[in-house]
């Protein structure tokens, strides 16, 4: 068993008499098994104390808060140096206000009376020196208390008086502070259940004791375990209704405040002036109440979010429309109160369901204007709202009528932004329109460039080199790649790394035969010197023959370099055709590599010389066997029957192929298969067949299959009339020239049950079947007479 700790901070406050910063967190220990699966979690609040210097004025307080970051860094996560510094900063004036209290002088004596009745007419007293204003004293935000008093405290909040209720409630907040105390007034026996009620009557009545009892609520939902206490004595569920009433509130109040200016408005030169200025104290007081309404509805935000962590609990408020209702806080104008809003949409916006509700026109605009705001950590935040709802392909659409590409490009210059951005422009390059935008900005092209040529891990980050292998896909952009200046950098980090998905990229701009040309011309120029690339991918393939991953792209990089240029023979002599005969082993390699490896052989059979090693190896019989072997995979036959045609253009090797193979047969099966593209390879390959075989039928030893396929070809010709004498010879036992070769396929099946026949007769004779009529027929008969053939009638 196992056990891993983690502190989780509870929140940091100031002790003014020890000079110090009191920082509230939680250990968390949780306990593994044997296999690795959480078994319990045990939770232990504690303190930690940091000793502040005095005489705060003469340091900096920027640079002391990094100081204290620093020296508490398991305590005081970074996110939080701006709190400490605002800390500090009141610690600084709290000491200043001390020191000038001690040094204020003593007011002066008062002046000796006046002895004799004729002195005191004569000299009239004089006046009265004025007093000195006195520095107002800073109250602190909350009132020392005492755990111990907890049940004084509760019993304020049965009182009439507002003023007494908020003194109570403040009180029972300052110990919910120290994170010590929660576990004892959990275990209160009335506490959470007077202070849920109290917020459902007394919520619209005082804003004060709203904010204070959420704060309760918010110091208790920190800790996972006391969410069941919080659930138990409805504490979310009247903290969602009176952000539900806030909401309410804030939608009037802007309708109001609309309809008054639109009043004004309308007077046009006849307002006054006395007009303008209550609109003016208007507006005043509505930023007043925006202000202060945001600042309850940030606490309870963020007590509900912590309480979502609970599947079921988020369910309850989805329930209650909260994407909807958080949709309606992203024009607010206060910082921590959008970042808890933002906070809380992503946690939701990763259900479908509420990702329909958030996607509007009105809140995508909102969120592509907050991802350009100053605030960083806001800006991240509303970047990976739309990282998830960009899923969506009408989101996408959406956002990029925003013009959020170019936004998103120009963020790359920012590290803090890298990661998300690239996340979320991988998924506009899978729209085409959106690559194509990306590839007219071509600074931000050379920019992911960058970011691949000088990652510093050998294998590239896998959402930079995922976007970049999309783009890559695109004409336009490949372009703007190889024109860049860095395409032989990155050939380079391919040579050297052996990365698939970078070499990926290279396969897709291959694929593009105009960009081709500029590439292969750029890696064999005198600036560049990389001419025998191909032969390096040649030795890579050799050596990475158990790394199916980058061996599938460094084959099908080859095979897309389809150029005249190109040194097949060469590359063959370098042991191409040795790794081709090794891989199209039947049942050795994968269905990708034998794919690869086929369109390879059809670009080497292009070429006489590289054919001619063909000729030369087992590639011609192995592609017989694959052919069999991979007869229910249509995109393999296609290209294995073009590879046949290709091997078939040279005399030389068209004869090895046609010896050594039996290619008629499979060929004749082939011809018949219902896919269209099947069907014209193989009627393509056969016709080259059947021109061969008008060569070699003067021959006497001329093969068998020279008759087989004079036989199906003109069955395949004139089969209206082979049906017919069928039915008009049912009773004959002769059969279809395709049914001798089915034996190669065990799943060729049959019209009617059986396989048609057709017997006719024949000058004085009966002939059996079509190829003994195909003998007598075309006896000494052209054969391009045959092949122009059509119907018989």
């Amino acid at each position: 068993m196992s056990t891993k700790k983690k502190v989780r901070l509870g929140g940091i406050d100031v002790d003014a008499d020890q000079f110090a910063l009191v920082v509230s967190y939680t250990t968390e220990v949780h306990h593994f098994d044997d296999m690795g699966n959480p078994v319990k979690m045990d939770s232990q609040p504690g303190q930690k104390v940091i000793r502040v210097p005095r005489n705060l004025a003469g340091h900096d307080i920027q640079a002391l808060a990094q100081e204290v970051g620093e020296k508490c860094k398991k305590y005081i996560p970074a996110s939080k140096l701006g709190e400490v510094e605002h800390l500090l900063t009141a610690l600084a004036e709290h000491e200043a206000m001390m020191q000038r209290q001690q040094q204020e002088p003593p007011p002066p004596p008062r002046p000796p009376s006046m002895q004799g009745h004729s002195q005191r007419q004569d000299m009239p007293p004089p006046p009265p020196p004025p007093p000195e204003p006195k520095p107002k004293k800073q109250e602190p935000l909350l009132p020392q208390a005492d755990v111990r008093h907890i049940d004084d405290y509760a019993d304020q909040l049965y009182e009439d008086r507002m003023e007494l209720k908020v003194h109570g409630a403040k009180c029972i907040l300052r110990v919910c502070t120290e994170a010590r105390n929660l576990e004892i007034l959990a275990e209160h026996d009335t506490l959470l259940e007077v202070l849920s009620r109290e917020l459902r009557e007394n919520s619209k009545k005082s804003f004060e004791l709203s904010v204070v009892i959420v704060c309760v609520f918010l110091c208790f939902s920190h800790f996972s375990q006391f969410h069941p206490i919080l659930m138990q004595h409805q504490c979310g569920d009247v903290t969602m209704r009176v952000l539900e009433y806030e909401s309410q509130r804030s939608q009037v109040r802007r309708e109001d405040m609309t309809r008054r200016k639109m009043r004004l408005d309308e007077l046009g030169d006849s307002c006054t002036q006395e007009d303008r200025k209550l609109l003016a104290k208007d507006e005043k007081k509505y930023k007043l109440q925006i202000s202060r309404q945001s600042k309850l509805m940030h606490v309870c935000l963020s007590a509900l979010l912590n309480l979502a962590e609970e599947i079921s609990i988020e369910k309850k408020m989805v329930n209650r429309k909260m994407p909807a209702l958080l949709s309606t806080l992203i024009d607010r104008g206060q910082e921590d109160l959008l970042i808890v809003t933002l906070t809380f949409m992503k946690k939701l916006s990763a259900f479908e369901e509420n990702k329909n509700t958030i996607a509007v026109p009105d809140t995508l605009s909102m969120l592509v204007k907050l991802a350009q705001h100053q605030n960083v950590r806001l800006a991240i935040l509303s970047m990976r709202v739309l990282f998830n709802l960009s899923f969506d392909e009408n989101v996408r659409s959406a956002l990029v009528e925003s013009g959020i590409v170019k936004l998103l490009l120009d963020c790359l210059r920012n590290p803090p932004f890298r990661h998300i951005v690239l996340r979320l422009l991988y998924h506009f390059s899978m729209d085409d329109r959106c690559k194509s935008l990306m590839a007219y900005q071509r600074d931000g092209m050379i920019m992911l460039l960058q970011l691949v040529v000088h990652f510093p891990e050998p294998r590239v980050g896998k959402d930079l080199v995922a976007l970049v292998v999309n783009l890559a896909t695109h004409a336009r952009a490949a372009e703007v790649m190889v024109q860049s200046g860095l395409f032989p950098q990155v050939m380079l980090r391919v040579l050297k790394h052996r990365d698939p998905l970078l070499c990926k990229v290279i396969r897709h701009v291959a694929s593009h035969q105009g960009v081709l040309e500029q590439m292969f011309e750029l890696l064999a120029s005198e600036s560049v010197r990389m001419s025998k690339w191909m032969h390096e991918f040649v030795r890579m393939a050799m050596c990475c023959v158990d790394n199916p991953d980058l061996l599938v792209e460094v084959l099908g990089t080859l095979a897309n370099v389809t150029l005249e240029e190109v040194p097949w023979g060469e590359l063959c002599e370098a042991g191409l055709v040795d790794l081709l005969t090794r891989l199209l082993v039947p049942s050795f390699s994968e269905d990708d590599i034998v794919l690869e490896c086929v369109m390879l052989v059809s670009s080497l059979a292009i070429n006489v010389e590289s054919a001619q090693h063909i000729a030369g190896s087992r590639l011609p019989s192995m592609l017989q066997d694959v052919l069999i072997e991979k007869r229910e995979d249509e995109e393999v036959v296609v290209q294995l029957l073009f590879a046949f045609q290709c091997l078939l253009l040279h005399e030389e090797v068209r004869e090895v192929v046609l010896q050594e193979t039996e290619l008629a047969p499979c060929i004749m099966r082939f011809a018949r298969a219902r896919n269209s593209l099947i069907l014209e390879h193989a009627t393509k390959l056969l016709q080259l067949v059947a021109e061969y075989a008008s060569d070699a039928q003067t021959e006497d030893d001329s093969p068998a299959w020279v008759d087989q396929v004079k036989a199906f070809r003109f069955e395949q010709h004139n089969a209206e009339w082979c049906r017919c004498v069928n039915r008009e010879l049912s009773g004959g036992t002769g059969m279809s020239p395709g049914g001798a070769y089915g034996g190669y396929y065990d799943d060729q099946q049959d019209s009617g049950g059986e396989e048609e026949e057709f017997a006719f007769h024949w000058a004085g004779g009966d002939c059996a079947d079509a190829q003994d009529l195909a003998n007598r027929d075309w006896g000494n008969k052209d054969m391009d007479a045959f092949r122009t053939s059509r119907f018989v009638s």
